[in-house]
């Protein structure tokens, strides 16, 4: 299948030589204090003759997901998942365009599609994920980065991190901002957990 082929030889073959493991579609990859996925998430409308995929990119803080209420008690995950990362990009927001999306179908010259990977790989994914290895460099793009992030995203990484000034300036920014209650009384449960309150 032309997909299959597209993920083997346009990722598989470059990634796995620098330490990425493979898992389904996912490419997981521990570099020093932070983990890094590549995932090719396929269209949910596809057939045999058909598909369309794009490429997600995670960068995976263990400290924010160990400091989520809801994994309290779970182990951290050995192959993490793009949806389990605090700073997720997609392949266009990454290459400062609309979202893109690669068709597959019977037309499909996978070879010139599989170069396109190879570039795609090499100028903007790669690149982007060397900049972001430690804790420091994390903490960097989430204050000089506008990302779209989860609601108490930078309050738990800050906290978590022992960032506390930052995490205060997070707390207060909810205080100020007179959410609904049910959203304040989280954060207020956060700002406790972080001292910040």
């Amino acid at each position: 299948m032309k997909f299959d082929k597209i993920v083997k030889e346009g990722f598989h073959e470059i990634l796995k030589p620098l330490g990425f493991k493979k898992k389904a579609n996912n490419f997981y990859i521990q570099r020093q204090e932070i983990g890094q996925i590549i995932n090719i998430q396929k269209s949910t409308w596809y057939s045999r003759d058909f598909n369309k995929f794009t490429i997600n990119i995670g960068l995976f803080l263990p400290e924010y997901w160990i400091g989520l209420d809801y994994h309290k008690g779970k182990e951290l995950p050995i192959y993490p998942t793009e949806l389990d990362c605090l700073i997720r990009k997609r392949i266009g927001e990454l290459r400062n365009q609309d979202d893109t999306w690669y068709d597959v179908d019977e037309s499909t010259d996978e070879s010139n599609l599989i170069v396109e990977m190879h570039s795609i790989l090499k100028d903007y994914i790669l690149p982007y994920l060397d900049r972001t290895k430690t804790k420091e460099t994390f903490i960097e793009l989430l204050d000089n980065e506008i990302i779209d992030l989860a609601p108490l995203g930078k309050l738990i990484a800050y906290g978590e991190l022992k960032q506390f000034d930052k995490a205060k300036k997070e707390y207060d920014r909810f205080l100020e901002e007179k959410t609904n209650l049910d959203f304040l009384k989280t954060v207020k449960e956060y700002g406790q957990k972080y001292g910040v309150v």
